[in-house]
């Protein structure tokens, strides 16, 4: 028998109820071809583990084992004395557990692990295990590589100056930005190349946040944080003639202290559609030339970074424009990354991999963007940008397993999360928000599965090359059934409200009486500093510590019944509340999880994370995972009634190649789908 290959080709946030639906309406060829070919349920539902967020659950798809054996217990774990400090989750430094790449590289396997959560830095530096990112989901080069963030200019004629759009204040968030100081990194660590490795957020303010929309639903608003309005007027200062009609306007960029001469232009027949941007007025030609509807999605240009030049790639695309009198436009740049420095190769092990990469497939592009729920922004942006990456992916990792020859490769692609931390919650009509029509975001849902199909697409011919192909996530999307949310739950940041409105946590005031965003420790008997985990300010374990150990059993089970009774618009917002030594039937007990476990009822759900697996939403949304298998390695057009769970995933990988199980495995082959 030839030795198995396998791919996992995982999917964050893919919903498997959102995909049966599609297959069966004929919008998902290549998956429904998957399906057809290999094994799943007839639902494709994995079973997910808890809680449903990216690091934890990769790592359980990786191990076999639940967050309490592997460590991961959210997007951020905790200190383990300071509530007001969180430890960076996503790397393999946090993992206690045995990732099935090592060992398939210790039985003589050759691995390529790309962008998956928790797999960088390398544990060992097997000349077999190659590693590409995996210290941020957005993909290769998504951290560390940023020298420009994003940037949207609206020019107008009717705006007099130059100024910055301030929706508020950003308090925290999916896509909060985190700068690092060097006296948070431990440059003494022998993996020093992770760079983040002993990264804690301090006591900072903006970790505290007073509304549940200053947090993750803060990524869903209009605006990306850096967006500037611009006049827009007859051209002055040319060296040469200009079109007829031709206006002028500025492009901000480099954090906004750049301003790029750009021209709006009239076509053949009138009407204005084209945009050119210029490094100087006085240059012959511009450096990037683009007409509405077009997306550039990997553009090389020059951006100022600490008072030097530096080159770095990026995507331009033009969002609105009048066509008939030329009176606004609205252009994206998207985020900068570095092409020049050292730093375009710290997460690829070995390095020389990303000068192959690039060299066949071209620059890496970048795809995340802060916000921006407003329909042009997804559409002409955010849209075209995952289409492009996609391809590009796929296209790079079939070079790599073509030259490279890898017996297994584990993959990542972050699409239909990011996307959905944009657009999922507006699936559902909410006028007091803004958001009147849900049609066109649930059309958004549509399109960035018809991109995963694609994308499916590319790889399934390896399926006739002797690879067995895995399609997984680690967790769904949900749209809330619920206008309001409660403010707990929140993997990102301190969950203050309903913890204050309990009595549990108190805030301190101002000399006027109001709340400030800094929490009185001397008062405060339990905090929820991140989602599912409630922590008991205990004496001797935590440096704010006023419980005393002899109250803490009876103190639990107050908060146990304070969550169950709370009600928000009259209905109870928590669906289990549990001790952290009963949270071992979820698998999320020990040190590394909080004393009090917890999840809110259906319909109170944001996208992911605070919800138990299980959980539905609006628009037949569910946060369970998908899992479908089809190649040699499987049986063909076989439907199992089994319940695979996600700690199944790394044992059965782990048969159909004949290796051992991790160490730490905790779920069983799925037999039922192994040929017999």
């Amino acid at each position: 028998m030839a030795e198995q290959k396998v791919m996992v080709v995982g999917i964050d946030g893919m919903d498997p109820k959102t995909t049966r639906r599609m297959v069966d309406e004929g919008k998902l060829p290549h998956i429904k071809k998957l399906i057809e070919m290999g094994s799943a349920r007839q639902d494709l539902v994995l079973l997910g583990a808890n809680p449903t967020i990216t690091p934890p659950m990769w790592t359980t798809l990786s191990t076999g084992a639940y967050p309490s054996t592997h460590g991961i217990t959210c997007y951020w774990n905790q200190h383990p004395t300071d509530l007001t400090r969180f430890v960076y989750a996503f790397t393999s430094e946090q993992v206690k557990a045995e990732q099935i790449w090592d060992v398939l590289t210790e039985a003589g396997k050759k691995v390529l692990c790309w962008t998956w959560p928790c797999s960088w830095p390398p544990v060992s530096r097997h000349p077999n295990l190659h590693i590409v990112g995996g210290m941020n989901p957005a993909g290769p080069n998504s951290l560390g590589c940023d020298i420009d963030p994003e940037h949207i200019t609206h020019a107008a004629e009717a705006t007099t100056s130059i100024g910055k759009r301030v929706k508020k204040d950003l308090k925290g968030g999916a896509g909060c930005v985190l700068e690092l100081d060097d006296e948070e990194i431990d440059k003494n660590n022998p993996r020093a190349e992770s760079y983040v490795s002993s990264f804690f957020t301090k006591d900072n303010p903006a970790f505290v946040c007073l509304d549940h929309q200053e947090g993750e639903e803060l990524n869903e608003t209009a605006y990306v944080i850096n967006t500037y309005d611009v006049p827009l007027k007859a051209p002055s200062g040319w060296p040469r003639a200009l079109p007829d009609g031709a206006k002028e306007f500025r492009v901000i960029c480099e954090k906004g202290m750049g301003q790029l001469p750009a021209l709006l232009l009239k076509n053949s027949a009138g009407l204005y559609d084209t945009v050119e941007i210029y490094y100087k007025k006085g240059d012959p030609e511009p450096f990037v030339r683009l007409k509405t509807g077009e997306f550039l999605p990997i553009h090389v240009m020059m951006v100022n970074v600490n008072g030097k030049k530096q080159k770095g790639t990026r995507s331009v695309s033009i969002m609105t424009i009048d066509a008939e009198a030329g009176s606004y436009v609205s252009l994206s740049l998207g985020d900068c990354l570095d092409i020049e420095t050292d730093a375009k190769t710290a997460t690829w092990f070995p390095p020389t991999l990303y000068q192959e990469v690039v060299d066949v497939c071209g620059h890496v592009p970048k795809v995340y963007s802060m916000g921006g729920s407003y329909p042009e922004m997804v559409s002409r942006r955010t849209l075209p940008a995952w289409w492009n990456f996609g391809r590009w992916q796929a296209d790079a990792l079939l070079h790599l397993i073509h030259t490279q020859k890898y017996d297994a490769v584990f993959t990542h692609m972050h699409s239909i999360d990011l996307v959905g931390h944009t657009v999922w919650r507006w699936a559902k009509s909410r006028p007091q928000y803004g958001n009147q029509d849900e049609t066109i975001y649930q059309g958004f849902i549509e399109e960035i599965y018809l991109e995963a199909d694609e994308y499916v697409a590319k790889l399934l011919p390896l399926i006739d090359e002797g690879w067995t192909l895995i399609l997984t996530s680690d967790h769904g999307l949900l749209c809330s059934e619920e206008d309001e949310l409660p403010y707990l739950g929140e993997a990102f940041v301190m969950n203050v409200g309903v913890m204050e409105e309990l009595g549990y946590l108190v805030l301190k005031k101002d000399a006027d009486g109001n709340r400030t965003r800094e929490i009185d420790w001397t008062q405060t008997r339990a905090a929820a500093p991140r989602g599912n985990h409630i922590y008991v300010n205990l004496k001797g374990r935590n440096d704010q510590g006023i419980v005393d150990p002899a109250d803490k059993y009876e103190l639990e089970r107050q908060i146990i019944d304070s969550l169950y009774n709370y009600r928000l618009n009259g209905k109870r917002i928590v669906n289990l509340a549990i001790r952290n030594k009963d949270a071992a039937l979820l698998g999320l007990s020990g040190p590394a999880s909080g004393d009090i476990i917890y999840f809110l009822e259906e319909g109170f759900n944001r996208l992911h994370g605070d919800s138990l697996s299980t959980t539905d939403g609006y628009f037949g949304t569910t946060v369970s995972p998908i899992f479908v298998a089809a190649g040699p390695g499987v049986r063909q057009n076989c439907v199992t009634e089994r319940v695979i769970r996600e700690v199944d995933v790394a044992p059965t990988i782990s048969a159909i190649m004949g290796v051992r199980q991790p160490a730490q495995a905790e779920g069983a082959p799925v037999h039922q789908i192994l040929p017999r």
